[in-house]
């Protein structure tokens, strides 16, 4: 039997997954905390497809769906607080672009300028300056302030939005080699994995027009153990799961595989820009591949991935179109109390909503999400 998602079919599939569950051998571990009714829903639906039709995939989001936090924002961090770029101003300049009306009420000529220029200062102090010492700059404070903030604002901005943001953050790290991007996730993985899951406020004051200027980040990453043991029995079960991300590609990889999920690295894909000679990330977009990002995650899947799908699992607006994909035998949402078209999904029947504790970065047995 395969779950079609047209058949309302919960009240039946919970009876067998109830009988199921009881004979099932291949158990998730004692530390997972899924809702029962999702992961014997998830099992029941694997070991009841077709036959006759070989060769099924899965496809899952990564950040905030297979691990607590996003990779991108975590690097596009890092590389802010630290100030790791290897772009020079003018190449800088080039990634913000210009525009007229004011972006959340500021003045957006003189923000881009301030941005710019602050940059640039930063840049030069770096040439004779440890990050230590530059940490202790006016410069400093003001520009990590600002960028996070205007990259934050960009994002709800109907003239940017996710479509300027997410290949940004990707720009933003031209210059360095895919091997050197991957090492820079690690890092950040290293550091950023080892903060309390808590917020954190940012502000600085600016001369008007700008004036005070506050923003806040989470801190903190882990991985989703009971993402991972899943992706680790659909493996088992000759089920190849890939990860469609809207995260860089090279920094999603680093994060499957410091985080041990068993994804082949060809089974991952993210935002991606143009590499010059030696395999150097440059600022050019690459045309001929679509930008992972709600429709974009469906062409991806039509251009790279030539399977029938048995399960499909994201958190945020980003992934519903492929979360509402036709034939696909289980659709997963994590449960982030979201307000935009995916909360639309939440009281569908067809849609298993797993639910977290974001004190503990962890699933919780419920539907529902603890507010946080």
């Amino acid at each position: 039997m395969c779950i079609s998602p047209g058949e309302n079919t919960s009240d039946t599939i919970d009876e067998q997954c109830s009988s199921h569950s009881q004979s099932e051998s291949s158990l998730v571990s004692m530390t997972a905390n899924w809702h029962p009714q999702n992961i014997n829903r998830i099992r029941l639906a694997i070991d009841t497809l077709p036959t006759a039709d070989p060769g099924y995939c899965a496809v899952f989001d990564f950040d905030n769906t297979c691990i607590f936090r996003d990779i991108g924002q975590a690097v596009f961090r890092h590389q802010l607080f630290h100030l790791k770029y290897r772009l020079n101003a003018e190449h800088f300049a080039a990634l913000i672009p210009e525009l007229e009306e004011p972006l959340a009420g500021v003045p957006y000529s003189v923000l881009r300028t301030t941005l710019i220029d602050l940059y640039a200062e930063l840049m030069e102090q770096k040439k004779t300056k440890s990050i230590k010492e530059i940490r202790d700059l006016e410069a400093y404070e003001r520009f990590r302030t600002l960028f996070f903030w205007y990259a934050a604002m960009a994002r709800k901005d109907e003239r940017l939005g996710p479509r300027f943001v997410l290949p940004l953050l990707a720009k933003l790290l031209a210059g360095f080699t895919v091997e050197e991007t991957a090492l820079l996730a690690a890092e950040t993985i290293r550091e950023i994995a080892a903060e309390p899951l808590a917020a954190h406020e940012l502000h600085a004051d600016f001369p008007e027009p700008i004036g005070y200027v506050k923003t806040a980040y989470p801190m903190g990453m882990k991985p989703f153990e009971e993402m991972r043991q899943l992706i680790e029995e659909l493996e088992g079960k000759g089920i190849s799961c890939k990860v469609v991300s809207a995260s860089t590609g090279w920094l999603v990889r680093e994060a499957v595989r410091s985080f041990a999920f068993p994804v082949q690295e060809g089974n991952i894909f993210g935002i991606k820009v143009k590499l010059a000679e030696g395999g150097l990330l440059t600022t050019e977009e690459e045309h001929d591949y679509p930008l992972t990002f709600r429709q974009g995650k469906v062409d991806i899947i039509r251009k790279f991935i030539d399977q029938p799908i048995a399960l499909i699992a994201g958190d945020a607006d980003t992934d519903y179109e492929m979360l509402t994909l036709d034939d696909v035998a289980v659709r997963l949402i994590i449960n982030r109390n979201q307000k935009g078209v995916i909360s639309t999904l939440y009281q569908d029947p067809r849609y298993l909503l797993q639910g977290l504790d974001p004190t503990t970065g962890r699933f919780r047995p419920s539907r529902e999400t603890i507010a946080s």
